[in-house]
C-alpha cells in the first residue's frame, strides 16, 4: 500500500532531478553567452557587410528596372532578386455603394462585362460589406467600374535567401546586433 511518506520521497527525488536540469539549463546558457560574446564582433562586422552588399544590389536593381521586365526574378547562388509587385491599398467610396455595384455588375453578367452571382457572393460578406482579398483578384478595369481604387500597387525590389531557414537565421542575427526590430535583409 502506498503511504503518504511514498508519494512525499517521489516528489523530493523530482524536485531534485528538476533542480539538476535547471542547473544544466544554466550551465547551457552561461557557456552560449561565452560563445556568443566571443564571436559577436566578428558576426557584427559580417552582419555590417550584409547590409551593405544588400544595399548595393537593391540600388543597380532599382536604377535598373529595365532589366527586370521578363523574367520579372532570378535566383543566383540561392539568392532571389528582382522586382515583385507591391500589394497596393484598396480604397472605395463606402461599403453599401459598392456591393450594390457588385449587385449590378452581376446582374448584367460576365457575357456583357459583368461578373457572375457565384463572384458577387465571394466578393460580399452577409454582412453587406466587400471582401477586399476576394476584389484583390479583379482585373484593374473590373475594380474601376465598381469605384474601387488601387493605390501603392508600384514594383518593389525583392532581394531574398532562397533558403527561408537560411533567411530566418540571418534575419535574428541582424536584428539582433542592430537592435532594430524592424532590421531585414529582405526588402
Amino acid at each position: 500500500m502506498t503511504t503518504q511518506a511514498d508519494i512525499q520521497k517521489r516528489a523530493e527525488t523530482l524536485s531534485q532531478t528538476r533542480d539538476a536540469l535547471a542547473d544544466l539549463l544554466r550551465t547551457l546558457h552561461a557557456e552560449i553567452e561565452t560563445v556568443k560574446l566571443g564571436s559577436l564582433p566578428e558576426i557584427r562586422r559580417s552582419a555590417r557587410k550584409v547590409a551593405e552588399d544588400h544595399n548595393k544590389l537593391k540600388t543597380l536593381i532599382e536604377a535598373n528596372p529595365e532589366l527586370f521586365e521578363r523574367p520579372r526574378t532570378h535566383v543566383v547562388a540561392g539568392l532571389k532578386y528582382g522586382l515583385q509587385k507591391q500589394r497596393g491599398k484598396m480604397d472605395w467610396d463606402s461599403d453599401e455603394q459598392l456591393c450594390a455595384r457588385i449587385r449590378r455588375l452581376a446582374a448584367v453578367g460576365v457575357v456583357n462585362g459583368g461578373i457572375t452571382y457565384e463572384q458577387a457572393d465571394l466578393l460580399i460578406v452577409t454582412t453587406e460589406r466587400p471582401v477586399a482579398k476576394a476584389l484583390e483578384k479583379l482585373d484593374g478595369k473590373l475594380l474601376k467600374r465598381l469605384g474601387v481604387t488601387v493605390a501603392a500597387d508600384t514594383d518593389e525590389v525583392l532581394i531574398k535567401s532562397v533558403d527561408s531557414e537560411v533567411e530566418k537565421a540571418v534575419n535574428a542575427v541582424i536584428k539582433d546586433v542592430t537592435k532594430d526590430e524592424n532590421a531585414e535583409v529582405t526588402v
